[in-house]
């Protein structure tokens, strides 16, 4: 769970370097976004996702209030995504959950099912 906290908070910072440390280099990450946009792979991934939010919004940050190790060693997150779009005052918060993956020591991946049902459901946890 340290792991993924780290993460979170290099990706909210886009602290590359600390991207470097704690994010696998061919990590899937697979945002809600995704839908539409296609997984994000390795690191060039992450650049194209970091380079979009700064593209689109004042403001891009993920909240977790609560993260549960799965008996198969994933962790289960659930929080919020706060965002601002770019000129807006206006701050959106919407749901967000998923499942997070950790490999030698670095997060391998990240999927975001939108709500905490949808992501037990994923790893048949519910």
């Amino acid at each position: 769970m340290e792991i993924f906290e780290a993460a979170v908070q290099a990706l909210n910072d886009v602290d590359r370097a600390a991207i470097e440390r704690v994010v696998d280099p061919d990590i899937m990450f697979v945002p809600l976004r995704s839908a539409v946009t296609g997984a994000y792979l390795g690191y060039p991934g992450i650049e194209e996702f970091l380079a979009e939010n700064e593209a689109r919004y004042d403001m891009f940050r993920a909240d977790f209030d609560e993260l549960r190790a799965l008996p198969d060693g994933r962790v289960l997150a659930v929080g919020h995504i706060c965002l601002r779009g770019r000129g807006s005052p206006d701050e959106t918060r919407y749901p967000t959950a998923g499942i997070a993956a950790v490999r030698d020591g670095r997060l391998s991946s990240w999927r975001d099912y939108g709500n905490e049902a949808a992501a037990l459901d994923s790893v048949g946890e519910r």
